[in-house]
């Protein structure tokens, strides 16, 4: 499963020794890592912040749920860009590990780790609510599929680069 992946990258010995984390404030950040189904993000964000999956929104979001409790929080809210579950076949989630730093896993209190779980799982249970109503983007044409995954690489942009995912250089390109 996907998730095996993402705990590799997340919890990697070698990550755990090579990476140095700045602290909250900083921009350029290693412990943050996007979650998505979106390809456009395949060629811009670097593979070691970027797990990808082949699937539905759902399939993003209960990877990410996997990640938090896994000791990870939510960065972006789930359900951004006030669209509908059955209304966007793509999603993308920005993640901050705590594993990875002893320092930024004191400094995160028990009330947001909470604040996480309950987003995830009710974006999980409203996705789950939909059934089989959700939009697969391997279902749709290519024009619309592009076309969707702008929508869902326009609403995450701001946060990608606030948390140094996107560079400037590759803002234009997606």
């Amino acid at each position: 499963m996907a998730v095996f992946g993402f705990a590799e990258i997340l919890f990697s010995e070698k990550a755990r020794q090579n990476v140095s984390l700045p602290l909250r404030e900083d921009t350029m950040r290693k412990d943050v890592v996007l979650v998505t189904n979106n390809p456009c993000f395949q060629q811009s964000i670097g593979s070691s912040r970027l797990l990808f999956l082949h699937g539905t929104p759902l399939d993003v979001l209960t990877a990410a749920r996997d990640a938090i409790h896994l000791g990870s929080e939510l960065l972006t809210h789930p359900l951004y860009g006030n669209l509908r579950p059955d209304q966007q076949p793509f999603r993308s989630i920005l993640l901050r590990n705590l594993a990875l730093n002893e320092k930024n896993r004191k400094n995160s209190s028990a009330a947001f780790y909470l604040e996480s779980v309950s987003m995830i799982e009710e974006a999980v249970l409203l996705y789950r609510s939909y059934g089989n109503r959700l939009l697969a983007p391997g279902c749709l044409p290519c024009s619309v599929r592009r076309d969707y995954a702008s929508v869902d690489s326009e609403l995450i942009r701001e946060s990608l680069t606030q948390y140094g995912l996107l560079s400037k250089e590759h803002d234009t390109k997606l």
